[in-house]
């Protein structure tokens, strides 16, 4: 929204007069950091009524977009009368015709509040004050209209919705020569280009989700590499291309459902959307990742049921690519043309089923290992009954004598081998215990008549010394002597 037609030949004179750049070429110089500002400032240029203030081309001086126009009796009379709960509406691209409007009908903002700068104390806004810069202007929006949408919406107000906050001065003639200093808080919808799309109805009755129709690329910021929730053209540079809408209500009619609920139906749901929209083009040969959100609780009780599914890459670092053209067509990721990753084989995707080995009943395994188990339990019980307890012969282990309980002797230590007690071994008796070996004692005490060895090592005692002779009974003389 720029300036009237019929006008533009007065705006070039007044350039070449003051040897300045035309505005038009220098909006389209610093059309980024216009972008920038105007989403800020809501982006409404009505001209004679309202300026918006991008920054010029040095950084420094605004560019004055209607400096030179006179203000028309209608739109003076509608900027001074507006008031909270109004809805402004203008022809595209003539925007000084603003006038008041059924907010049923289409328009382009709502106001919010009217906010009259003369009773602000200091003399900022006093009669010889000069105009506010951008940043000054911005700084106004941010502590003036923000708190004011808050306010005027209460809990229909969406901090996550598709509307934005701005504000509406007269800009710089009107400031400066009729000392005007009423400025206007409300929404807007950006659009492309800069310019305000319409819409009907209150915004507190609207569902505020921020979604758009499929197809719609959605901007990015140069200088932060991030979208900028304003659509423009697929063939300049965007960071995101929507592909549809999933409304949330149509599954969760009632209350807010869980995030993982949320997660669930909208990835489905998006994924669906997205397949049909790229068709026969698959997602994965543009090398693009399915982007969509949840809906958070202040946004669900403002009335804002609705996200967006779109298609965009990111950085490493946080950032967001910069694609050129439709997905649908010659994108372009960061300049380069997407390098799709090879296919699958088809063979890889429909296997053949595996055959599986026919089912077994492991109960009865289970019950047989355990019936084998036991057997074998029981066969070394006989065994072990017919055997001498403690004489288990197993490889390398000392077989040590035993005494038995019933006779109570104990074994010869002549050497001769015990008369056999009971056991009868089939193929001639077992060898001769072989001689002690070092390892770890047996359990129990060592059998009785068995001294204990010495203990290894220990040095052998004194030799005995040579034995007492017996003592010689005395010689008796014989009797009668």
């Amino acid at each position: 929204m720029l300036d009237a037609p019929d006008r533009e030949d007065q705006l070039a004179e007044s350039d070449r007069r003051s040897g300045s750049t035309p505005w038009w070429q220098s909006l389209q110089a610093a059309s980024t950091r216009r972008g920038l500002l105007l989403t800020a400032l809501g982006g409404l240029l009505i001209a004679g009524l309202i300026t918006a203030l991008p920054a010029g081309e040095d950084g420094r001086s605004p560019i004055g977009l209607i400096g030179g126009t006179s203000i028309g009796a209608r739109g003076s009379d509608t900027f001074d009368h507006a008031k909270s709960g109004d809805c402004l509406n203008w022809p595209e691209r003539t925007p000084d015709a603003a006038q008041v409007v059924d907010c049923k009908d289409e328009h382009r903002f709502e106001v919010s509040e009217a906010i009259d700068m003369r009773t602000f104390p200091g003399s900022e806004y006093g009669p010889d004050a000069a105009p506010p810069s951008p940043a000054r202007i911005q700084q106004i929006s941010s502590e003036q209209c923000q708190a004011s949408a808050r306010q005027y919406l209460g809990a229909k107000y969406d901090p996550n919705g598709k509307f934005s906050v701005s504000l509406l001065w007269s800009g710089d003639k009107a400031w400066r020569q009729s000392g005007e200093r009423r400025m206007l808080c409300g929404l807007q919808l950006p659009g492309p280009n800069n310019q305000q799309l319409v819409f009907r109805g209150k915004i507190a009755n609207v569902d505020q989700s921020k979604v758009w129709s499929a197809g719609t690329c959605l901007g990015i910021d140069p200088a932060t590499n991030q979208p900028t929730d304003i659509p423009v053209d697929c063939g300049a540079p965007h960071a995101m291309e929507v592909t549809g809408s999933v409304n949330l209500a149509e599954k969760f009619p009632d209350a807010l459902p869980a995030e993982a609920d949320q997660d669930a139906f909208v990835k489905d749901s998006c994924t669906r959307m997205t397949d049909a929209y790229l068709a026969p083009i698959q997602l994965r040969s543009t090398t693009l990742t399915l982007i969509y959100s949840t809906i958070a609780l202040p946004s669900w009780s403002a009335g804002s049921h609705q996200v967006s599914c779109s298609i965009g890459a990111t950085l490493g670092n946080g950032g967001w690519s910069t694609l050129l053209n439709s997905a649908k067509g010659p994108l372009a990721i960061n300049g380069q043309s997407p390098v799709p990753p090879p296919d699958i084989p088809g063979e890889r995707l429909n296997l053949p089923p595996i055959p599986m080995p026919p089912s077994v009943d492991t109960s009865s395994q289970t019950s047989s290992q355990i019936d084998i188990s036991q057997s074998d339990q029981s066969d070394q019980s006989s065994q072990g009954n017919q055997t001498p307890q403690g004489n288990a012969h197993l490889p390398g282990q000392q077989t040590a004598p035993t005494g038995t309980g019933n006779t109570g002797t104990t074994p010869s230590t002549s050497g001769a081998p015990p008369p056999p007690q009971g056991n009868t071994f089939l193929n001639g008796p077992p060898p001769a215990p072989a001689p002690p070996m070092d390892g770890p004692p047996l359990d129990g005490p060592p059998p009785p008549g068995d001294a204990p060895p010495p203990a290894p090592g220990a040095p052998p005692g004194p030799a005995p010394g040579p034995a007492e002779p017996a003592p010689v009974a005395p010689i008796l003389p014989p009797p009668g002597q």
